[in-house]
């Protein structure tokens, strides 16, 4: 274990990095690091435990990926806040956060690995009540699909410029050139993952996760290099998909079947942001902000 002190923007936690080890059972097994963060004051025999936010970087990412947000963390819930919060990142590589052949089982690895090793070994708060995840780019992929997959262990998600697709991805994207969806690209893989397959499963079960989507107006739709640009190279956008993804949560109400016609019907919860900015943490940081905050009010209810 390597433990050191987390100095900057009034940030007085600490974080310690560990692995997680592979499993001996899987024909492709998978090994990560992991950076914890505790906040100021983290007090192993607190009665009441602490919330832990799950972090997921983007691609070509690690555990540090996320050292910059760490401080505006700390700054939110404070010192010996009753909010106060631990934070895991783990290191995904280009995996998507799914398990797939080429990059191994990392979901399973998060989910039935990492979860469980948190709350042994740290004093958190153990429900899903108690946990919540973050993810940047394709981190927002892996935090969404957690979130809609999983809501059962997962009270909130915050998605920053998430890398997500209501149909299929850009030729030039990574879900597509990255492998962790199949080499060559296996559309019905991807189409099986992706979030619209989920959304059914989700709306029949008895939980709802708040999620807080945010992107930028200008941000990437991976094929902005490309001379010849399709007419439609605009339904890539982030932040249109982003739009998109809102409405299918929110707007389109996903529980309709389930009330009288005519009948008020609630929403699942979720709150939208499209800013000025790209693909860059100067979008992401303010935003991180905002959507902790937005995952506390539900904390606290």
């Amino acid at each position: 274990m390597k433990e050191e002190a987390f100095s900057g923007r009034a940030c007085f936690g600490r974080t310690e990095t560990h692995e997680l080890h592979s499993f001996g059972e899987d024909p492709v097994p998978v090994s990560f690091r992991y950076k914890v963060y505790l906040p100021e004051g983290y007090d192993a025999g607190r009665e009441n435990g602490y919330p832990v936010l799950y972090l997921l970087h983007g691609s070509g990412g690690d555990e540090t990926s996320w050292d910059n947000f760490l401080p505006f963390l700390n700054g939110r819930t404070g010192s010996g806040s009753p909010e106060a919060m631990i934070a895991v990142a783990p290191s995904g590589g280009n995996s998507f956060w799914i398990d797939s052949p080429k990059y191994g089982p990392y979901e399973t690895a998060v989910i039935h690995r990492l979860v469980p090793e948190i709350d042994r070994r740290y004093n958190t708060v153990p429900g899903r009540e108690g946990r919540f995840l973050a993810g940047v780019s394709m981190g927002g992929y892996g935090a969404l699909r957690y979130a809609l997959t999983y809501p059962g262990m997962f009270g909130g998600a915050v998605l920053l410029s998430p890398a997500v697709q209501a149909e299929e991805p850009p030729a030039t994207s990574r879900a597509v050139t990255g492998g962790a969806f199949g080499e060559p690209f296996d559309r019905k893989a991807w189409d099986r993952l992706n979030y619209p397959a989920a959304l059914a499963s989700y709306a029949a079960q008895p939980w709802q996760v708040p999620i807080f989507i945010l992107a930028g107006d200008e941000d990437w739709n991976h094929l902005s290099e490309k001379e010849d640009l399709p007419e439609d190279a605009w339904r890539y956008n982030m932040e249109v998909q982003a739009v998109r993804l809102y409405f299918e949560l929110h707007r389109k109400n996903l529980y309709n079947r389930f009330y009288p016609k005519g009948g008020e019907v609630p929403a699942s919860p979720a709150e939208l942001r499209i800013v000025k900015g790209g693909h860059t943490e100067s979008v992401w940081l303010p935003g991180f902000v905002e959507g902790v905050s937005y995952l506390l009010r539900y904390y606290r209810e």
